[in-house]
């Protein structure tokens, strides 16, 4: 235990970074004290090892940028049995040299499943069995980011769609636990805890009731949507009412709250119509809660729990879920866990994710392949490729994964799709020059300009014009 616990400076209220953003946070100057990071969203991929690198034109536009920075990690979660990624060791390093946070967090979730001495990526953010050996794997974790960041470390409440488990420590028991014995401090995400009391799980009051809330650093508020009966935590919307009543409420009960951060998506904003002036409202209503707080005398620390027996080994959880969700065979996976409603929703946020990994480097080809065989053909030829390949952590590899199941599609006459093959590899190309930084030439035995018009436009070629054309892709 700590002597002298940190004392995270009060840097107010922020928001989440894209660089589609920047003009709000210029507009909201007043009212913005920080701006969050997740900073694996610009890393590129590396070409030494595939170790990745920064995009330094987004890390030298947020330099710009006046507001103070905090890093909230994506790629290193802390409450997984296989150890954190030795390839983001030296970008999140340089991250930290660029940004100079006063301090770092990651989820307390998982997102590689163990395969004896490998392991596979989930294709999500998971919630570990909440047991003692988890605490202890946290513990572990959250150390080696320490000693890896050279800065403080908090973890995030993460949402958990799960019912809760037999044996299991109750969640906020469980966060306690982990900020204690790791000596470490606490993201209070309100519209993670809201998700889950909607979702069958524990009560935000007795969670909060639980925690050291001395160790809680760092406020998010999001807002959701619901899918499927659940709630989720999609940063899809401005933050509802109960969330910012929470916020009133609990805020003036936080000694050492440092930031206040909103989270929201710019692909919702776009889809919800949502205007700079609500954005701005909304930073605005956080900002007069901050500013008006009157700190509440310290409330004695919660007594210590110790952690419930083990039932799963975490390892043996984590097998099971990362397969139950991608839709694998998961022998041995307790009956409980396999009939959990929540993991339909885990498969179907993980298939909407790898979804996305495809038809953003290859919107021509699923184009093509939709206008071809149709939607329903196409989402089942997605499944089949997500059932025969394990989830890739970049986008670049996930595509390159799918051209080798179309290729051998392609060649055993189980697919026919005119120009597949070439779109697919000018797509490529350009998706490996941008990673890379080289030039590539495509062939294609059709002409190539005609194809990829009518493709870009929803259509496809009104006829096929043969003969040997090649597509230049410059990074």
């Amino acid at each position: 235990m700590s002597t002298q616990p940190f004392a995270p400076p009060a840097l107010g209220v922020g928001m989440v970074y894209f660089p589609s953003f920047e003009p709000l946070l210029q507009q909201c100057g007043e009212w913005l004290d920080v701006i969050e990071v997740e900073p694996q969203a610009f890393w590129l991929r590396g070409t030494e090892g595939g170790v990745p690198r920064l995009d330094a034109r987004v890390f030298d536009r947020l330099a710009a940028l006046p507001q103070r920075k905090l890093l909230h990690g994506t790629g290193l979660p802390l409450a997984g049995s296989v150890p954190l990624d030795a390839q983001q060791a030296a970008p999140w390093r340089e991250t930290i040299h660029r940004l100079q946070p006063a301090w770092v967090s990651e989820h307390l979730a998982f997102a590689r499943v163990p395969d004896g001495a490998s392991h596979h990526h989930a294709g999500f953010l998971l919630p570990p069995l909440q047991s003692a050996e988890t605490v202890n794997l946290a513990v572990q974790r959250i150390a080696a980011l320490r000693a890896r960041s050279g800065r403080p470390v908090a973890f995030e409440t993460a949402p958990n769609y799960l019912r809760p488990q037999p044996g299991e420590m109750a969640d906020g028991a469980f966060f306690a636990e982990v900020a204690e014995r790791a000596d470490c401090g606490i993201v209070l995400d309100l519209h993670n805890l809201w998700c889950n009391e909607r979702n069958g799980r524990q009560r935000v009051r007795e969670v909060l009731e639980q925690l050291p809330l001395e160790r809680v650093w760092e406020v998010h508020l999001a807002g959701g949507q619901s899918h499927r009966g659940y709630w989720l935590d999609a940063h899809s919307d401005l933050v509802p009412g109960p969330v910012m009543a929470l916020l009133e409420e609990w805020l003036p009960r936080l000694p050492r709250a440092g930031a206040v951060i909103f989270e929201i998506l710019p692909e919702y904003v776009a889809a919800k119509g949502l205007s700079d002036e609500q954005l701005r409202g909304q930073i605005e209503a956080v900002k007069r809660l901050w500013n008006r707080r009157r700190r509440a005398p310290a409330a004695p620390p919660p007594p210590r729990r110790l952690p419930v027996e083990d039932g799963l080994p975490a390892a043996h959880w984590e097998r099971a879920l990362g397969a139950l969700v991608n839709g694998r065979p998961a022998p041995g996976a307790p009956a409980w866990l396999a009939g959990d409603p929540g993991i339909a929703v885990y498969r179907a946020l993980v298939e909407s994710g790898r979804a996305a990994n495809l038809v953003e480097p290859l919107a021509l080809s699923y184009r093509l392949l939709v206008l071809t065989l149709g939607d329903a053909a196409t989402w089942q030829l997605l499944r089949d490729f997500w059932a025969e390949s394990w989830p890739q952590a970049q986008s670049l590899d996930e595509a390159l994964a799918f051209e080798a199941f179309i290729a051998t599609r392609l060649a055993d006459g189980r697919l026919a799709v005119p120009n597949l093959h070439p779109v697919l590899a000018h797509e490529l190309a350009h998706a490996q020059a941008a990673a890379r930084q080289r030039e590539l030439f495509v062939p294609f035995d059709s002409e190539a300009p005609a194809l990829l018009s009518a493709l870009a436009s929803g259509q496809l070629p009104a006829e096929r014009l043969p003969g040997h054309y090649e597509v230049h892709g410059a990074g």
